[in-house]
């Protein structure tokens, strides 16, 4: 067997360096082999879950000193009552000092971009905020003319703007009678809906896929069948107002995240390049493209010269650049980060960045 070294995960909160084999695998999932430092750090982890959640949810690992060696103890709370001779058991290192704990029972996967993986989940918790601070706010400005409304239903196409607002005692709009007037605005003007969909259309700007829209909280209206819109929530009928300044920090906050992200994923990025074209100086993209990549730069950073590539070797560098551009950084985003606009006319809207030297 060869084994490497990566980094694993349970969930989205931490990851371990460990040594697995990509030919050994249950249902998909690796199994890993930690160190014993690594192993104090997992029990410590599942040590706060615990607190949090009890011991119903999870398995315990317990390193117990004070003998002539640590002994690592694997608890599985769930089978107590029914099978208590397997509720527990020692989990022995191997020759090398390696300790495999969950292997065949607990879900994990590789995150092979090593700490890159914290960098991501900060990016989507930053988006996800976001998100949230958005939909407060436009309740905020909607409940100018609607004090009692709840949630908005939200059409993405074009720029996006809302089709829908939904309110308690069926106060909402439209109401698909003569209430809504000769302009079909019924309670609302122009300017106070226009601005509502502004502050809703600044948060698609930064990515609108339908499913990660649904995990990052607006829902699609499927209970009313039309899954086409999505279900903006409000903050409760009688919450506090905040104003705008939540919302300008939220977009701060995730600006700096989305930056981070990039800056941080350049090595990674230029280790796939070369990966694929050895000589690759630089790369340009297309950031607003289903697929991104362009060319690699080999001769001429400027972004003339290139190497074509088989699109399937390049095809690894699509994967990263679409995770990379995911949350649709702008063009100061992208010039922040180290990127420039593509001299190049036949290349209008593209950018390049050059790799660093070696």
């Amino acid at each position: 067997m060869g084994y490497t070294e990566t980094f694993v995960y349970l969930d989205d909160t931490n990851i371990y360096p460990a040594l697995i084999d990509h030919t050994n695998l249950w249902n998909g999932q690796v199994l890993p082999g930690f160190t014993l430092d690594v192993v104090r750090q997992l029990a410590a982890h599942i040590e706060e879950a615990v607190e949090l959640h009890g011991h119903d949810w999870y398995d315990q690992i317990k390193v117990i000193d004070g003998g002539p060696e640590p002994v690592v103890l694997h608890i599985r709370w769930q089978y107590l009552s029914d099978e208590p001779g397997t509720a527990a058991n020692v989990v022995k290192p191997d020759a090398d000092g390696r300790y495999w704990i969950g292997g065949w029972e607990w879900a994990w996967r590789e995150a092979p971009d090593g700490p890159l993986f914290y960098t991501q989940n900060a990016a989507f918790e930053a988006w996800e905020q976001m998100l949230a601070e958005s939909a407060r706010r436009a309740g905020e400005i909607v409940r100018t003319q609607v004090p009692e409304a709840t949630s908005a239903l939200l059409c993405l196409h074009g720029l996006g703007h809302i089709a829908r607002v939904e309110a308690a005692g069926g106060t909402g709009w439209p109401t698909g009678d003569d209430r809504d007037g000769d302009d079909g605005y019924g309670p609302f003007d122009t300017e106070t809906l226009g601005e509502a969909d502004e502050v809703l259309r600044k948060a698609l700007d930064h990515g609108r896929d339908r499913t990660e829209l649904e995990i990052g909280g607006w829902r699609r209206a499927r209970d009313i069948g039309l899954p086409e819109l999505h279900r903006i929530r409000f903050a409760p009928v009688g919450a506090e107002e905040t104003g705008g300044g939540p919302l300008e920090k939220a977009r701060e906050r995730f600006t700096e995240a989305r930056r981070k992200l990039l800056t941080e994923s350049v090595p990674y990025l230029v280790a796939d390049s070369r990966a694929a074209c050895p000589d690759a100086g630089g790369i340009v993209i297309d950031p607003h493209a289903d697929k991104p990549f362009v060319m690699f730069l080999v001769e001429d950073t400027g972004g003339e010269a290139s190497t074509p590539v088989p699109g399937d070797i390049a095809e690894k560098v699509h994967d990263r650049l679409a995770g990379l551009l995911a949350f649709k950084p702008t063009g100061d985003d992208l010039t922040a980060c180290g990127w420039t606009e593509s001299p190049q006319p036949h290349l209008d809207g593209a950018y390049v960045l050059v790799f660093p030297t070696e």
